[in-house]
């Protein structure tokens, strides 16, 4: 059957959040000497650890705010290579990372032209995400992908995360589709690829690094949304990987 609906998550599929997040920790690095002796990539999986754990588990649950959020992790991160400064200096490196973060927004390379093209095809978008809409939506607009994108499903308002089908469920109602005619783009294997399998849903696993197939469903992949006219063939026509 032919696609009518692509389902995208945001964060490191649309949205470059890597990119601002290792700005942002290399800001940090200047900051303070004593990050900046250490590997920039063992801080970068220290730190990503940490905002997914507190993410999820504190602020979409409503049990803490985003600030509360943001000094939580910086007084954990600081805590965890033993670094002793005072209330009012986190408060400095917070915003030095949170600034320097804001700085380096951008959009996945070549995602505007994916969308753009997919958008003029008459092809619903949605994108579902595990986080706040307010958020989210600032993301969309700060993108310019607000025309682009048809429907937002947040996990903020759903009450769930992914890979819950829930999730998956609720981005079917609002686009009107169907499992049988939708994709889904993500970078995350098991809440991206393995929760829209579960449902029938074809999956594609976006990654932007050399990493094998996980065991799991059957999956296509990508690993750059360039060039346009093969991320268009993959996500409209297929190339199901067999296992």
């Amino acid at each position: 059957m032919a696609v009518d609906t692509i389902l995208f998550d945001l964060d490191d599929t649309l949205y470059d959040h890597r990119h601002a997040r290792l700005a942002g920790l290399q800001a940090l690095r200047r900051a303070e000497p004593a990050l900046g002796r250490l590997p920039l990539a063992g801080l970068d999986r220290f730190y990503e650890r940490l905002l997914n754990d507190i993410h999820i588990v504190l602020v979409l649950t409503g049990k803490i705010s985003l600030e509360e959020s943001r000094r939580l992790r910086m007084t954990r991160f600081l805590d965890e290579y033993h670094l002793k400064v005072s209330r009012e200096r986190t408060q400095e490196l917070i915003d030095i990372r949170v600034q320097t973060y804001l700085r380096h927004r951008r959009a996945v390379p070549g995602a505007p032209a994916l969308l753009r093209s997919l958008h003029d095809s008459g092809k619903t978008i949605c994108v579902v995400t595990d986080n706040l809409r307010s958020e989210q939506e600032e993301k969309l607009r700060f993108m310019g992908f607000e025309g682009l994108v048809d429907h937002l499903v947040c996990s903020e308002q759903v009450g769930v995360t992914k890979p819950d089908p829930r999730m998956f469920r609720a981005a079917l109602r609002q686009a009107g589709a169907r499992p049988a005619t939708t994709v889904m783009v993500g970078d995350v294997w098991e809440r991206d690829i393995v929760g829209a399998a579960r449902l029938g849903i074809r999956p594609i696993w976006f990654h932007r690094d050399a990493r094998p197939l996980p065991s799991g469903p059957p999956a296509d992949e990508l690993r750059s949304f360039r060039p346009l006219s093969r991320a268009r063939r993959l996500i409209l026509g297929g190339r199901r990987r067999r296992r």
